[in-house]
């Protein structure tokens, strides 16, 4: 990425905004519990301040500002980042009813929302798109290193050796960040040139690594969905080769083998379910991490059922009170399973994957603010993959931003909303990602493939 030294569009010292926005986000990265933190008490909840929320409030005011000085977001980004301060308005709204605690809770969580706005407001050239890229290709590269380490039980880390690796994120943080950077190496086998040198490769390689390691069966099926984008977007913008499309096959197919060997002993709960396995379940025969999801899943849905509207109100972890009639229900339809895979009647429900989360704590309103921000951020990126000119320079961008929210829908099924780790500032950034996104499609280009294809582009670009 040596071109982005000589770019004069990166001139660090008249883009403080920009420097502030990745150090939030490295910060972010990094689970709040694993860093220093100052504990303050307010309202009779203990609030912890880390380095990351003061980074973050740093760019809170530097959003203020900008806003405040020019007036309104960039026009393109406008949808995306209206749905989504609907959706975090109505979470925030929703949790002010449970409490003062879950309202710290969903202000922990919005916060990386600033990551998004950040990225729409101080994104403006694609050398800045690469360097937060090479952030995340950076950060992937540190993780999956610690991973080989705790794998191999190598010093000074050591860990877990022989199974799947949480890295120093967790194992469904590390996988979607992981996830991340693998889709730029899989978005690079379908530009014909770019000037990102071997940072792609070093992508793919650490990425693919590193979901094999993370192991997330959801976030094998968000690289799955980013596989698929890009192909799809490969064959709408005919770059799709046959070589391209093995090797995409090839380094899906390699992630699988590592994934799924590390989590076999693990699945058969989902055989059981599916219909592959038909043995008697006795005494936890099947227990497993996704056993849990499906009791939590039967737990959530019933929740869902008796607050079908607005839902129980969002919480960081739902309190006994609001679950506990359901539980005599979950142990007979679920006796198989260990006692400790039911939440306690006196503690408390840890939401398991996001899209339940949603729609049992913000009920059907927050399921339809979701959704139009889902649809109004495909829509997005799809326009993204399909007007970035053949050619360009920075044509993997053309797949990346679709890639990048592709995969995030599948590490939704797997890893739920919550304060204080790296998934949801994963999430944030990847819609403030989508948003800004037509902002970079450039307007002018040398490389023209056919006449069709240049009639197709805005008067304003010919």
């Amino acid at each position: 990425m040596a071109f982005l030294l000589r770019d004069r569009a990166w001139r660090p010292a008249r883009d403080l905004p920009f420097l502030v926005l990745s150090a939030a986000l490295v910060l972010s990265l990094i689970r709040s519990v694993d860093q220093p933190s100052l504990r303050v008490s307010l309202g009779g909840t203990d609030v912890s301040l880390v380095p990351a929320d003061i980074a973050l409030a740093a760019l809170a005011v530097l959003c203020a500002a900008r806003l405040l000085g020019r007036g309104s977001l960039p026009r393109p980004a406008r949808a995306v980042t209206y749905a989504a301060a609907a959706f975090a308005s109505w979470l925030l709204i929703s949790s002010a009813f449970s409490g003062f605690s879950a309202l710290v809770g969903a202000g922990k969580l919005l916060e990386y929302g600033l990551l998004g706005l950040g990225a729409v407001l101080f994104v403006r050239r694609r050398a800045h798109l690469w360097l937060l890229v090479g952030l995340v290709v950076a950060m992937t590269a540190a993780a999956t290193t610690w991973a080989i380490f705790g794998f191999f039980d190598l010093p000074p880390i050591g860990g877990n050796a022989g199974h799947r690796q949480p890295s120093f994120l967790g194992e469904h943080d590390f996988a979607a960040l992981a996830t991340m950077s693998l889709c730029l190496g899989l978005a690079a086998l379908y530009s014909r040139n770019h000037r990102l040198g071997r940072l792609p490769l070093v992508a793919g390689v650490f990425g693919a690594v590193g979901v094999a390691l993370g192991a997330p069966l959801a976030g094998l099926a968000g690289l799955y969905l980013a596989a698929g984008v890009i192909v799809f977007l490969a064959l709408a913008r005919r770059t799709l080769t046959r070589q391209a499309l093995a090797l995409t096959l090839v380094i899906c197919t390699l992630v699988t083998g590592g994934v799924l060997t590390l989590r076999w002993g693990e699945l058969g709960s989902v055989f059981r379910y599916a219909g592959i396995q038909k043995h008697v379940n006795h005494g936890g025969t099947y227990a497993a991490s996704w056993s849990q999801r499906i009791i939590f899943v039967y737990i959530g849905g019933r929740m869902f059922l008796d607050h079908p509207v607005v839902g129980t109100g969002w919480y960081g972890e739902i309190p006994g009170r609001v679950y506990a009639r359901y539980l005599p229900d979950a142990r007979a339809r679920f006796p198989g399973q260990p006692p400790d895979y039911f939440p306690k009647a006196d503690g408390e429900f840890t939401p398991q994957q996001a899209y339940d989360q949603i729609l049992y704590e913000l009920g059907i309103v927050g399921a339809l603010l979701f959704l139009t921000l889902a649809a109004l951020t495909v829509r997005t990126v799809v326009a993204i993959g399909r007007s970035w000119p053949r050619g360009d320079p920075d044509e993997p961008a053309a797949y990346l931003f679709a890639a990048w929210v592709a995969a995030l829908g599948g590490g939704l099924a797997g890893a739920a909303l919550f304060g204080g780790i790296p998934f949801s500032a994963l999430f944030w950034i990847t819609l403030g990602a989508a948003a800004l996104g037509p902002s970079l499609v450039p307007l002018q280009v040398a490389v023209r493939d056919t006449a069709e294809e240049t009639a197709r582009l805005p008067a304003v670009a010919r």
